[in-house]
């Protein structure tokens, strides 16, 4: 007994000792979407190029036995899914663990394109001292209209500063992110291609993410912004509506 209790005083100095900054709250509230028909979230166009004028996400927190996730779903504005995926949170972050990509064919039909995840961290808990450190995923997957292509998707995030975010009418204390990628097709007839991408992410506390921008050429970004935060039946109620 006195060694057990020897050993959890020494894992509490441990525990004390450890410097990184938690920032757990800045993520998508998970826990409090269990149990609940989930959120949906409106995010503004705010990229240059040709798109809709909103995308929606939807996020349900589900909880497996020992394991927590978040299961998220885009959806185009006639709310057709377009990806869906199933993140873990574990203790020291968030981990992808699916990715299936839903393009539609000439007569609007979803084809399931699944990915395979090399790297999976989608969101750190902790930040390191060191701002450079990066944290990021990546993936492949053969295109379905191409399936001897294979392409790659690497995504890095870098802490940049913290900040405060004026979202739907109410200031937030947020973290802000810069994001460096690139997309690598490699076709056995038209040869091999790697462009690559910067921008960036803002987190905010209780929220989750509520801007982003990628850069993919001079002058030609993809983003969006959030201007809405419905639960799933207040979404589809206001659909009915429509």
């Amino acid at each position: 007994m006195r060694q057990f209790t020897c050993l959890l005083l020494l894992l509490s100095v441990l525990a004390s000792c450890d410097s990184r900054r938690d920032i757990r709250d800045y993520y998508f509230p998970v826990r409090e979407l269990i149990n609940t028909d989930g959120m949906v979230y409106a995010y503004e166009n705010i990229g240059t190029l040709p798109g809709d004028d909103i995308e929606y996400w939807y996020f349900l927190g589900v909880d497996v036995d020992t394991a927590l996730y978040l299961s998220t779903t885009r959806y185009s504005p006639d709310f057709a899914p377009e990806q869906q995926g199933r993140e873990e949170i574990k203790n020291d972050g968030v981990y992808l663990r699916e990715l299936t990509m839903l393009p539609a064919d000439s007569n609007g039909v979803a084809m399931p394109v699944p990915t395979e995840i090399i790297f999976s961290q989608v969101f750190p808990f902790y930040l390191e001292e060191e701002k450079l450190k990066p944290y990021g995923y990546r993936l492949k997957f053969a295109p379905a209209e191409a399936p001897d292509a294979i392409n790659y998707v690497t995504l890095n995030r870098y802490f940049r500063t913290d900040t405060v975010v004026n979202i739907m009418g109410k200031d937030y204390d947020a973290l802000v992110f810069d994001l460096a990628g690139e997309v690598s097709m490699r076709d056995p007839e038209d040869g091999d291609i790697s462009p690559q991408f910067t921008g960036y992410e803002i987190y905010a506390k209780g929220l989750g993410r509520v801007e982003f921008l990628r850069e993919l050429a001079e002058g030609a970004s993809l983003g969006g912004r959030l201007v809405e935060r419905k639960t799933m039946e207040e979404f589809t109620a206001s659909l009915r509506m429509e």
